[in-house]
């Protein structure tokens, strides 16, 4: 399948569902002031950001999950304490059918202070933003895990720039194995999906995924499922 990218704007005064084969992208500085919704997390949210020992994590965390509960809780039409998010065998987050009649799926990413959301009707979607860091061993996780073409592109750079290539492989990787469920499985090491200079992929009949455009060190990658 084919599909198109937006990017709405937060300030917009009315949030329209995303159209037939449309994915709706978000972002935000998860170090910036998060908006202030009162009760928005839900115990185990609150649990779950009590367990982080650095503040700057905790931050981060509250911030990603109020920031997303606020975004498709203006898609459904309730508060962001009233959406229902649930969590299924595979561990991915998804919105409970009590208060999903928009058949709206999500998927969220984060790496450093860079929040990406990616939001879909009636598809399941997958998305991943990785910053790019010397502490990876990228030449030793492209031999394990990239395909022989993926790794035949990879090669064929001159070494400064393939880093950013093996960081851009990884997160069409990690954003194809989202919108499949089952994260990084043998089975999305399988197939070829990128990196960026090879635009749209379709990796088969049901899943396609490309790169977006973000800024240095970051890599960010989009996938969906028929």
């Amino acid at each position: 399948m084919t599909f198109d990218l937006k990017w709405p704007a937060r300030s917009d005064a009315t949030l329209h569902l995303p159209a037939a084969g449309e994915v709706h992208l978000w972002r935000t500085d998860l170090d910036a002031g998060a908006e202030d919704f009162p009760g928005a997390l839900s115990s185990a949210e609150q649990a779950r950001a009590r367990q982080f020992k650095a503040v700057e994590h905790r931050r981060r965390y509250v911030h990603a999950r109020t920031w997303l509960r606020q975004i498709l809780g203006r898609y459904l039409r309730i508060t962001p304490g009233e959406v229902a998010l649930e969590i299924d065998g595979n561990g991915k987050p998804f919105i409970g059918e009590a208060t999903n009649s928009a058949k709206l799926h999500f998927n969220l990413s984060h790496s450093a202070n860079f929040g990406l959301l990616a939001v879909m009707t009636g598809h399941k979607v997958g998305v991943d933003v990785q910053i790019e860091s010397a502490k990876n061993d990228w030449p030793s996780i492209a031999a394990r895990y990239f395909t022989v073409r993926e790794l035949e592109h990879v090669r064929a750079l001159p070494e400064k720039s393939q880093p950013a290539a093996c960081v851009e492989i990884w997160t069409r990787k990690e954003a194809a194995g989202k919108a499949l469920g089952i994260g990084l499985h043998s089975k999305t090491f399988s197939f070829s999906v990128g990196p960026a200079a090879w635009g749209k992929v379709r990796c088969d009949e049901n899943l396609c995924v490309r790169s977006l455009p973000v800024e240095a060190p970051f890599a960010a990658a989009v996938a969906c499922v028929q």
